[in-house]
């Protein structure tokens, strides 16, 4: 329970040590002489008070606790709840409910203060102050372990951890049940990067276990974190035979198991979760149950067989340990000495050891176990690279004229460019991708069903995974990035072009005065005399002759 729960209590039955066992039995045999010997009694509990270094009311009381039934057992040191109570019941009673209300809290109350209110509570009623070791041995007699993880702790794992865990996980037979989970390798791994640097790194170790035989029947190593590639390339490699991946790693030993799973024991990790997952276990008809709430034991298989695998590893140079102090200063980026590919091969000896080592608990060798049952099982000549297929991360993308927009790239095929006139009738295009190589993408026939490659538009087949397309983007992003000040230059110079040519408030105020005045009408056209009508027939002008000047 952890110490914000109990904060300093003492435990309700502690251990009996060997210490207190021998003082129990020394004072039983004293106690012996008094009650069958015939010595009188006083001169027998003086001289046994003398030989234990006790004093004659220690002896008394033990001595009536030891006439009962004459046990050693009743000698031991007695707890907290097994003690008679000397307080009195008022002061128990104050305890008790200050305990209940100020200490029995969500919120995070040490016992210190609580001591305080009761010491204070008894002092107010006249009664005898209590220590704070008498109020802290209180607690587990008032209230009990699963009480205090539910009244003082939001967290449901601590009161799960108080209830039994009854039922164990089993298997009639081979492939009937398996179990997947991951875990970063206790061991570090070299290499030399185009003879420029040296990277060391931690990888991530994903396997698939058989419960029924306790074999591993996959695993996948791999540099990032786990994902849907690595739990695709480790079920690629449980489902199908090994004989061609041991041969390519020089590896001449035998490693049989392999099938199709019917039940998948998950975690709840989201890689499990993905739909890419769901629908590849529905294609090769495995069924998933995720390890339940309050089940969680119920993975112990594949979580001991990954402690065990990486208890190997760590005994090599490099390793990184379980923890900090469990590493204790040890150079292990400096000691790291295995490349990848030999970590690989490394772990892969370790597996096939496992194989062929007997389970202490059930006496079964898990390759012996595999071989018995090898006769019964289905058999399924999957393709690996199509297995893989099924379970890599999934898209959807809709057709368009230049082909399919993934990655900030476009993907064509001749294949493609039949559907093109039919793009509008048809449906989103179901897309895999393997984020080792995406030079090509898997596209899947709306006719025959089946994924077929498509190359990029652009016509570069070179392999590029998908981490250094994104890192060259994120690279090119900031060599291309402006300063804030850059971004608005600009636009402040539009702006200024904008202000100049705007008319001022003065000028918009006389051109508004201008406007009233002009529409206004003036006084002085009130007074002029109206203007005569027009003649219908105007009078005939006179032509004058010249004056001629003598």
């Amino acid at each position: 329970m952890p110490k914000r729960l109990y904060d300093r209590t003492l435990p309700a039955h502690p251990p009996i040590s060997d210490e207190s066992w021998s003082m129990a039995r020394r004072v039983a045999r004293e106690l012996d002489k008094i009650l069958d010997g015939g010595d009188p009694r006083q001169a027998a509990i003086t001289r046994a008070a003398a030989e234990l270094r006790l004093t004659t009311r220690q002896i008394y009381n033990l001595l009536a606790r030891y006439r009962a039934d004459r046990t050693v057992t009743a000698l031991l040191p007695r707890t907290a709840a097994s003690r008679r109570k000397r307080l009195p019941e008022q002061v128990e009673e104050i305890i008790a409910a200050t305990l209940r209300k100020k200490w029995l809290t969500l919120e995070p109350t040490a016992l210190a203060p609580v001591v305080d209110e009761i010491r204070a509570r008894c002092e107010e009623a006249g009664l005898a102050v209590p220590s704070y070791v008498t109020v802290a041995r209180r607690i587990p007699v008032l209230f009990s372990p699963e009480e205090i993880a539910k009244k003082r702790s939001a967290n449901p794992k601590h009161l799960l951890r108080l209830k039994p865990r009854p039922g164990y996980i089993h298997a009639p037979h081979p492939l009937a049940v398996c179990q997947i989970d991951h875990t970063p390798t206790d061991i570090n791994f070299v290499e030399v990067v185009d003879g420029t640097g040296v990277f060391v790194g931690r990888p991530y170790l994903t396997i698939v276990t058989d419960v029924a035989t306790r074999s591993v029947l996959g695993f996948c190593l791999t540099l990032e974190k786990p994902s849907a590639l690595s739990v695709a390339l480790c079920l690629a490699q449980a489902l199908c035979p090994k004989d061609a991946w041991l041969a390519a790693r020089d590896l001449n030993h035998a490693w049989p198991m392999f099938g199709r799973p019917r039940l998948l024991v998950t975690d709840s990790a989201k890689e499990f979760k993905g739909h890419a997952f769901q629908q590849g276990c529905d294609d090769y008809s495995i069924r998933i149950r995720p390890r339940d709430r309050g089940r969680v034991h119920h993975g112990g298989v594949v979580e001991r067989l990954l402690g065990k695998l990486n208890a190997v590893l760590a005994t090599y140079p490099g390793s990184s340990g379980r923890s900090v102090a469990h590493r204790d200063e040890y150079p292990s980026e400096r000691r790291a000495c295995l490349s990848f590919a030999d970590l690989e091969r490394c772990v892969a000896l370790a597996v096939i050891d496992h194989n062929l080592q007997e389970n202490s608990k059930t006496l079964k060798v898990p390759i012996t176990e595999w071989q018995r049952n090898a006769s019964d099982l289905p058999r399924s000549n999957d393709d690996p690279q199509r297995v893989l297929l099924s379970f890599l991360p999934r898209a959807e993308r809709q057709l368009s004229p230049q082909g399919i927009s993934m990655f900030a790239m476009h993907y064509y095929s001749p294949w493609l460019g039949i559907l093109v006139p039919e793009r509008d009738r048809l449906e989103k295009l179901e897309v895999r991708y393997d984020p080792r190589d995406i030079s090509h993408i898997y596209v899947r026939d709306p006719e025959t069903r089946q994924f077929r490659p498509v190359e990029r538009r652009d016509g570069q087949l070179t392999p590029v995974t998908l981490w250094e397309h994104e890192a060259e983007r994120a690279r090119r992003r900031t060599m291309n990035q402006r300063s804030n000040v850059e971004k608005v230059a600009f636009r402040r110079e539009i702006s200024a072009i904008v202000e100049a040519a705007k008319p001022s408030k003065r000028q918009l105020r006389d051109a508004v005065r201008n406007a009233h005045a002009a529409a206004a009408e003036k006084p002085y056209a009130l007074m002029q005399p109206p203007a005569p009508p027009p003649a219908e027939h105007p009078p005939r002008r006179k032509s004058r002759l010249p004056v001629e000047d003598w």
